[in-house]
C-alpha cells in the first residue's frame, strides 16, 4: 500500500484542499496555547468541524467536558496518555438520552493536539491497516484493550515508516506542494495521506495499483 501511495501521490495531493484539510489544523495548533479552549467558541467550532465531532452529535455536557479537559491538560504533553483521556471522558454522557460511550478516536485527537507526534486513531486508519474491530458482546474493558493495542501498533508502525523511508517520496512532495512547517509533523502527513487514500479505496478508485478517476 505504501508503494501505491508513493506512485500515486500526485493524484492524492490534488484531492487535498488546504482550506479544509491543512489550514484549520495549523490554526488550531497555533491558537491552542493562546486561548482558553474550554470557553472559546471560535476554537471549539473550528475544532469540531476539522476533527469531525459534529457528525457524532455529542451532548453539550460531553463537549464541555472534552474541551475543558483539553484546556486542563495544556502544557503537560509528556504526561498525557490516550487511555487516561478516554477513561476520564468515559463517564460523561455522550448523548442527550444519558447514554455513555467510549469515544476513543476523539480521545486520540485530543492527545494529538497536545503532542502532534502521537497518532490519530479513526475508521480510516483502522481500514487501511485492517485493524481488528470488536464483536457485539465486547465489554468496555475489552474494547479499551483492543483499541490500545491498535493505537500502539500505529505508533510503532509510523515510526517504522519514517525510519525506513517507506513514504519518503510522498512526504517530500506533500511538503513541497503545501509548504507546511515542522508543526505539521511527518506523522500527521502520514495520517493525511492514509485518510485520502482510504477515501479512494472506499470509492473503488484504485485499480491494478493505479488511482483511477471516474
Amino acid at each position: 500500500m505504501y508503494t501505491i501511495i508513493n506512485q500515486n501521490v500526485g493524484a492524492l495531493l490534488k484531492l487535498i484542499n488546504p482550506q479544509a484539510d491543512i489550514n484549520p489544523y495549523v490554526w488550531l495548533l497555533g491558537e491552542l496555547p493562546n486561548r482558553n479552549v474550554a470557553q472559546d467558541q471560535e476554537f471549539q467550532r473550528i475544532y469540531r468541524l476539522y476533527w469531525q465531532l459534529n457528525p457524532a452529535r455529542l451532548s453539550k455536557e460531553y463537549l464541555a467536558a472534552y474541551f475543558g479537559h483539553l484546556e486542563q491538560l495544556k502544557g503537560h504533553p509528556e504526561h498525557i496518555t490516550v487511555e487516561a483521556v478516554a477513561r476520564h471522558l468515559l463517564p460523561i454522557p455522550t448523548h442527550g438520552n444519558g447514554r455513555q460511550s467510549l469515544q476513543f478516536s476523539f480521545a486520540s485527537k485530543l492527545v494529538h493536539m497536545l503532542n502532534p507526534e502521537q497518532p490519530v486513531y479513526d475508521s480510516m486508519v483502522e481500514s487501511f491497516f485492517f485493524l481488528p474491530s470488536g464483536g457485539a458482546n465486547e465489554t468496555t474493558e475489552q474494547k479499551i484493550a483492543r483499541l490500545l493495542a491498535s493505537y500502539e501498533f500505529l505508533h510503532t508502525e509510523y515510526g517504522r515508516v519514517l525510519e525506513q523511508g517507506l513514504l519518503a517520496q510522498a512526504i517530500t512532495q506533500f511538503r513541497a506542494r503545501f509548504s507546511v512547517n515542522a508543526a505539521y509533523t511527518d506523522r500527521k502527513i502520514i495520517d493525511t495521506l492514509i485518510w485520502k487514500f482510504v477515501g479512494f479505496l472506499k470509492r473503488g478508485a484504485v485499480r491494478k495499483g493505479i488511482v483511477v478517476y471516474g
